[in-house]
């Protein structure tokens, strides 16, 4: 574990314990400064958009994850689901799809059956 392994954990923790007590608006500095420590942690990217898209923001959920890619150096998978699940849930079919085929092009680079498996799953949208 590198040296900010520690502070990346701490970090994470109490992001997430702030979100199960319906803080998500607190958790944001949390995440923010997480970014700063290591954008290319993509689990700070997928916790921000969540704290969004609990605040009812999907539209910066969305922004964030896309962001995720390129902090990430483009195998921010996880970051991608999401993503493609808020299209989903919005109802805009086209881009969910489109994130859904992102999504698996980058689990197939990873060699990530597991979420191939679950983006295979995922991406029939009606």
């Amino acid at each position: 574990m590198s040296s900010t392994g520690p502070t990346l954990e701490a970090l994470y923790a109490a992001g997430h314990w702030l979100i199960e007590q319906d803080r998500p608006r607190q958790a944001i500095s949390l995440f923010r400064t997480m970014l700063l420590v290591d954008p290319r942690d993509e689990r700070g990217w997928l916790a921000l958009a969540t704290c969004h898209e609990k605040l009812d923001e999907p539209e910066k959920a969305i922004a964030l994850c896309q962001l995720a890619l390129d902090a990430c150096d483009g195998k921010a998978v996880r970051c991608t689901i999401a993503r493609a699940r808020l299209h989903k849930a919005r109802g805009e079919r086209d881009d969910a799809l489109a994130a859904y085929d992102e999504a698996a092009r980058i689990a197939e680079s990873l060699d990530d059956r597991d979420l191939t498996a679950l983006i295979a799953s995922e991406a029939v949208v009606s």
